[in-house]
């Protein structure tokens, strides 16, 4: 995927490479704590960019044979595909990596959990799950291993969630739209800890922000942020930004009372987050932008409704992602030692973070 306009444009890919393992020294210092995977099949689900890069390398390093996944392919790196490919890293589907076999699990979404779920695949010994929008797909599976639960580390969900994505977020959005925020009405669907970020983020870039929240307790917990908070989506925004991990949080419904000319954009795992369908195919306005009709209004989609940090930027910063990749590399490390010591289920991840 070409990103015209990003930061990296025309940068080749081990200078990036360099520059990234410059700003990423938690995660080398993490790899160096692998105990030996030379036993280990692992089924990645993951973002391809240059970040994930670095936890893919240590699992190869330390002797695992990994297949991947990619989270989106509209947040594919094609550069890099062909580099972890070039370490013997099969990419390909959820079915692909069931049938390669694999011992655990490390995804963001838990595709491939569901998959070997629904196929009676009893071969992973244990998994983790990154994402809200995992754990809630994960959660609904008669599992028949354990798989913990990483968003939930203050690490990931406080420091990642909150800082990482709620800043690279508006970073993008701005950028590939040449706005600021000053003066628009931004309205964050869900305060959840990404929610949070986002709405607290905007609001110091000179947005005037609601929050939609149908959560009595993180509706009560946005009020005393300070932010005015509404049961629904209105058409009072110019910015709508999505970040609950369910499907169909702007339904069909949502998008017909929306302002004419808003701005929808997705800060959660997957774009099924927005009933595309509803909006159907739109009228490219600039390279991140489409123009779609919902009766007599305007709708404006942000990065095809994909999440909009990876999809049309750089995702989050390498120091900040930093921290969230030295503890994938430092979980993954403890799933093979203790995974296996718990029983069939959904867990908190009970390592070191």
């Amino acid at each position: 995927m070409d990103l015209p306009g990003t930061a990296w444009q025309g940068v080749e890919l081990g200078q990036r490479l360099a520059w990234a393992r410059r700003w990423m020294q938690r995660t080398a210092a993490a790899a160096g704590r692998l105990p030996d995977l030379t036993s280990v099949r692992l089924a990645v689900t993951a973002h391809i960019d240059l970040k994930s890069a670095l936890f893919l390398q240590a699992f190869r390093e330390a002797g695992a044979a990994v297949i991947l996944h990619p989270a989106d392919p509209a947040t594919t790196r094609d550069d890099v595909r062909r580099l972890v490919e070039s370490w013997g890293i099969e990419v390909t589907t959820p079915a692909g990596c069931v049938d390669w076999g694999p011992t655990h699990t490390v995804e963001m979404g838990g595709d491939v959990v569901v998959e070997a779920t629904s196929r009676g695949y009893d071969g992973v010994v244990a998994g983790i799950e990154m994402t809200r929008t995992g754990l809630n797909r994960v959660d609904a599976l008669a599992l028949t291993h354990p798989v913990f639960d990483l968003d939930g580390v203050p690490v990931k969900n406080q420091l990642h969630n909150r800082f990482a994505v709620g800043s690279s977020t508006w970073h993008t959005v701005l950028a590939r739209t040449q706005l600021s925020l000053h003066g628009l009405a931004v309205l964050v669907v869900g305060y959840g800890e990404v929610g949070a970020g986002l709405a607290r983020t905007a609001r110091g870039l000179g947005a005037i922000v609601q929050v939609a929240e149908v959560d009595a307790s993180r509706a009560l917990v946005a009020s005393y942020d300070g932010f005015e908070v509404v049961s629904q989506i209105g058409e009072w925004a110019d910015i709508v930004v999505t970040a609950t991990g369910r499907v169909g949080t702007v339904s069909a419904e949502v998008i017909g009372r929306l302002k004419d000319g808003c701005l929808v954009v997705n800060a959660g795992h997957s774009a099924e987050e927005i009933d595309l369908d509803a909006l159907g195919n739109g009228e490219e306005v600039i390279p991140a932008v489409t123009s779609h009709r919902a009766g007599a209004r305007e709708v404006l989609l942000f990065a095809g409704g994909h999440v909009a940090n990876l999809a049309a930027g750089d995702g989050d910063s390498l120091n900040a992602f930093d921290v969230t990749a030295a503890l994938i590399v430092d979980s993954a490390g403890w799933l093979v030692a203790h995974g296996n010591e718990y029983p069939a289920g959904m867990h908190p991840y009970p390592g070191p973070s």
